[in-house]
């Protein structure tokens, strides 16, 4: 063997396993990028015929607290799939598709290193008035100085196969009718209102998706007295629920007494009607002052969960109703 033989000899491993480091490195790299991205895969179908929806834009939005959201776009193919990988994961994601002129978007979804299946429906939309009603709504009053402070939950009910956006372009597409007189109304969940109509009443401007939506609205309505409220129904109401705690009582003709029981040591009446006419007033006649404030927090903490689809006190009403 000669010298530079010998030479080229020693060379070429050294070589080999620089080689392999950088090999290694480039892999190590790879699979950190991998990691970091999230692939997110699902169909969309036509929620009244079940069939896929072909070549329709889909965006992947993640999201995380404290970081910016980030986005990825896809198209659904002939069988209505699609596939989406967000170059930078984050805990939780939605899946969003505009349809007929309506955008759907997915529940939040949490990220996962496997690619997550999601199956987004979408419903054609019309502007004729579907047969809406209210399946469940519940007032809980409180009393604060001269105001009743009141939460109001709404379940509105589509039992339509398409999508309701309104008889005309811009206007509302439900009323969401307060007691008379609600003043400092603040939308907690699920309403986006246009504002308040003449008759008091918020008017929401959101498309009706078929199935069931829950609003949350809190409001203010002045206290005199022994006073005399009215609820107007809006739409026919199924089951009409009101929460009022102990001194105060609530007289009505329409509304019955269901059970009284302790609540975070606070006895709270539960009153109800069932079977609500649409365009009904309800008459509440609402008498006896607390010898001192109490606040709504406490009540509202025990019987309702804003950030739900639905109320703390479901299934004691299930099992009561």
């Amino acid at each position: 063997m000669t010298v530079r033989q010998a030479a080229e000899g020693k060379r070429g491993p050294g070589l080999t396993r620089r080689a392999a480091v950088l090999l290694a490195c480039a892999t190590v790299l790879l699979a950190a990028a991998s990691a970091a991205a999230s692939v997110v895969e699902g169909v969309v179908v036509h929620g009244e015929t079940g069939r896929p929806v072909a070549g329709l834009e889909v965006r992947v939005v993640g999201m995380e607290p404290g970081r910016p959201p980030v986005e990825a776009v896809a198209r659904t193919d002939r069988r209505g799939r699609f596939r989406a990988q967000l170059q930078s994961a984050r805990r939780t994601y939605v899946v969003q598709a505009t349809f007929d002129g309506v955008t759907y978007t997915s529940d939040p979804h949490p990220s996962s290193p496997t690619p997550a299946a999601v199956t987004l429906r979408v419903f054609d939309a019309t502007r004729e008035p579907p047969a809406l009603r209210i399946s469940r709504r519940a007032l809980l009053l409180d009393r604060e100085g001269p105001w009743f402070v009141v939460r109001e939950v709404t379940v509105v009910h589509n039992p339509s196969r398409r999508t309701y956006v309104g008889a005309d372009a811009g206007a509302g597409t439900w009323r969401v009718p307060l007691l008379r007189g609600a003043q400092d109304v603040q939308v907690v969940r699920g309403i986006v209102p246009a504002g308040v109509d003449p008759d008091g009443a918020l008017v929401d401007t959101l498309p009706v998706q078929p199935g069931e939506r829950v609003g949350v609205v809190l409001y203010r309505v002045r206290a005199r007295g022994p006073s005399l409220l009215e609820l107007p129904t809006g739409l026919p109401t199924e089951s009409l629920d009101v929460f009022i705690p102990e001194p105060l009582r609530v007289r009505s003709e329409i509304l019955r007494l269901r059970e009284v029981r302790q609540v975070e040591g606070l006895r709270v009446a539960w009153l109800q009607a069932r079977g609500l006419p649409p365009d009904a007033v309800i008459p509440l006649g609402v008498e006896g002052v607390p010898q001192e404030p109490r606040g709504v927090s406490l009540l509202l903490a025990a019987l309702l969960a804003v950030g739900s689809a639905t109320f703390v006190a479901w299934p004691w009403l299930a099992r009561r109703g």
